[in-house]
């Protein structure tokens, strides 16, 4: 399967806040790309509105309807099998016991006709003879061509693998920056743990340079320790637009989200004047 593309700007300057993904799941009409794929699909633009699938899903990718409609788009009008098969076991996995037993077994189904599509497409196209076709066929020949196939299925079970990992670095970086954020968050004048004269009058000594308010001068940054910086949001702020700024990047937009979750809420709604922590990350 293609790997999917990163998303363009103008299709993110679209979204005005950027939201959690669970946010779109049943609600996939009102997201932009979403919208635009499927007026890709009207138009009979099929190439177009897959690739707007894929952007989708790279936003939100537990979106069982959005895996079902690219699925479609990648059997009957692109013929890219392997990527229809991909996302068919994606949706039977995300939907999870919503689908009956009959809407579950006519996906398997459906997954096992894209196997057979995609079998006789290789061997159209490499002009292979079964056995019912020519009673002498090659053993040898036609043994390779399963073990290409079988390559294929391997190809398409490391696809699901390769997410179980992406997905489990996703959660250390979520529980790294946590970390990050509490050691932010530490009270200025807890005691130590020694108990000891010199402990405590050390532990009692503010931090230079990290505002203990939860407001301030819109636009302005501050240093804090261990590398944490804090930005007071500015009027026409995104989290996307505040990325760019703090790392050059607008694409690193989550990890400031993660990091003020607490604050951000579920729908990640700025105010002017709101201190957001930055944290320190390795570019």
């Amino acid at each position: 399967m293609k790997a999917v593309r990163l998303i363009p700007a103008a299709a993110l300057a679209a979204c005005i806040v950027f939201t959690a993904c669970s946010d779109y799941v049943g609600k996939e009409a009102t997201h932009p790309l979403y919208a635009k794929a499927m007026s890709a699909k009207t138009a009979k633009s099929y190439r177009e509105a897959a690739e707007s699938l894929e952007e989708f899903l790279s936003i939100c990718p537990k979106s069982p309807k959005a895996h079902y409609d690219v699925a479609l788009l990648y059997k009957e009008n692109l013929e890219n099998y392997p990527a229809a098969i991909y996302h068919l076991l994606k949706y039977l996995e995300l939907s999870g016991e919503t689908l009956s037993k009959q809407d579950q077994a006519d996906i398997r189904r459906y997954v096992q006709d894209c196997e057979r599509l995609m079998f006789e497409s290789y061997r159209v196209r490499n002009d292979i003879k079964l056995a019912d076709d020519v009673p002498q066929v090659d053993p040898a020949k036609l043994a390779a061509k399963n073990a290409e196939n079988a390559a294929l299925r391997e190809k398409i079970q490391a696809f699901a693998e390769n997410e179980k990992v992406i997905l489990a670095q996703n959660q250390e970086l979520r529980n790294r920056l946590a970390g990050v954020r509490t050691a932010a968050e530490r009270p200025k004048d807890a005691p130590a743990s020694s108990g000891s004269a010199t402990s405590s009058a050390s532990a009692a000594a503010p931090r230079t340079g990290v505002p203990s308010s939860t407001t301030g001068t819109p636009g302005t940054t501050i240093a804090g320790e261990n590398g944490v910086r804090y930005y007071y949001v500015a009027k026409g702020d995104g989290l996307q637009a505040i990325a760019q700024k703090m790392y050059g990047k607008a694409s690193m937009w989550k990890i400031i989200q993660d990091a003020n979750k607490d604050t951000l809420g579920e729908r990640g709604i700025l105010k002017i004047g709101q201190k957001l922590v930055i944290p320190a990350v390795q570019q």
